[in-house]
């Protein structure tokens, strides 16, 4: 092999890198690219921050008052202290998993109908901070069908908000 050979080798080499280079390295995503945008929390604001609690299921209607340091229902009847803050610490933490169908034909089929759950929490100036309806569980019992109030979008949230429930209505004031 000659010289000049050899340079035509070294050049063809030189030149398919530098195809590979732009067709295949400059494809991938930056390094610095950021990470996938995780959904907000349910409630996006501190637990600190909600004044009164609703939670309406059926005929059964509770209602948490923050007063001073504690919480009390609408007749001053005081909660239990973990109650209603377990609630909301959950409803911080609790990220919708997924969009199960964003404009379903029969709401009621993800169990939102005249008994599904509806949570309301409201600032201490009324103005609303977060508005659900709480519908059936999902068939693996992993997680419950949840959409805000006035959305069509149902969205699968995990089932740690059905214990949550259960747990404010079991400790729930006596009348």
């Amino acid at each position: 092999m000659t010289a000049r050979g050899t340079l035509v080798l070294v050049g063809v080499l030189v030149s398919l890198a530098g195809y590979l280079w732009v067709a295949e390295v400059g494809r991938r995503t930056p390094l610095r690219a950021s990470a996938p945008v995780e959904p907000a929390p349910l409630l996006a604001v501190p637990p600190a921050a909600v004044a009164r609690v609703e939670v309406e299921e059926g005929t059964v209607h509770l209602v948490a008052i923050r007063r001073g340091g504690g919480w009390s229902d609408a007749e001053g009847r005081p909660w239990p202290r973990d109650a209603v803050a377990d609630l909301l610490e959950s409803l911080g933490t609790i990220r919708p998993v997924m969009t199960v169908d964003p404009d379903p034909t029969d709401p009621a089929d993800y169990g939102f109908g005249p008994d599904a759950v509806r949570i309301r929490l409201l600032a201490p100036d009324g103005r609303p901070l977060l508005a659900l309806d709480v519908g059936e569980r999902n068939p693996a019992w992993t997680g419950l069908y949840a959409r805000r109030t006035g959305s069509r979008e149902v969205m699968l949230v995990g089932a740690l908000l059905h214990w949550e429930l259960e747990k404010l209505q079991a400790k729930a004031p006596e009348p």
